[in-house]
């Protein structure tokens, strides 16, 4: 069985960067990533790094993953510097005037990036989701949805966590953002029933919006079936 961060675990493992025993299936999980991202070309990936709002760091692990891949073994106090100076250069150039080591390093912190997603969603899985109908409120920071079951009638209410640390700027900015993004990006779900919703439960912070719809929908799963309660 998956656990949280072996997916993760295992894109260090096969960057080069970690040395350690993992499980198969987080091997297969990280495989099926590659495949993904190494069927797309210089413009896709950037499109995909783009979408995924990449940041720097992400893609000074990547330049640094790609370093350490051209001389394994070697460690010298400059890696970082030059890591930071490759990153630089493909912040810089279109997709279309990258390198080889530019476009490994951003499919490099794909990998990454996709993988701690991954290990997001194991991590809030309780069971299967239930699909909702989301409703989108104050221009993307809150959705509401309901879900009925046994004759109940659960609301469940998603919307960005109170205090959690802003976000990273994307290397790239969406179109659809005309300014960085400097809103929380931690999540959290809230499931009420009954008369002033006296009933609740609620969730810790969840790493994205995806993840705590995720996390929710396996949660409306779980008491539709009589598993839990609120």
């Amino acid at each position: 069985m998956l656990e949280p961060g072996d997916v993760c675990a295992a894109t260090y493992v096969r960057a080069g960067l970690l040395n350690a025993e993992i499980p198969a299936p987080s091997d297969t999980a990280v495989l099926c990533i590659r495949r993904t991202v190494d069927d797309l070309g210089p413009a896709n990936l950037w499109e995909l790094a783009r979408g995924t709002a990449m940041t720097r760091d992400d893609l000074s692990w990547g330049a640094a993953a790609v370093l350490a891949e051209a001389e394994p073994g070697t460690t010298d106090p400059l890696d970082e510097l030059a890591a930071h100076a490759l990153a630089q250069e493909i912040s810089e150039r279109t997709p279309c005037r990258w390198g080889r080591d530019h476009t490994q390093a951003v499919r490099a912190a794909l990998y990454r990036s996709l993988a701690d997603f991954a290990d997001a969603l194991l991590e809030v899985s309780e069971s299967t989701p239930t699909p909702l109908d989301w409703t989108v409120h104050d221009n993307g920071r809150r959705y509401a949805a309901t879900a009925a079951g046994d004759g109940v009638t659960y609301d469940v209410l998603l919307q960005t966590a109170q205090n959690a640390p802003p976000a990273p700027a994307p290397v790239w900015f969406h179109p659809s953002l005309p300014t960085p993004p400097t809103a929380p990006t931690a999540w959290q779900w809230r499931i009420t029933s009954g008369p002033a919703a006296r009933a609740s439960h609620s969730s810790a912070p969840c790493p994205s919006a995806l993840a705590a719809r995720h996390a929710a929908e396996c949660a409306i799963t779980a008491l539709t079936a009589g598993r839990c309660g609120l």
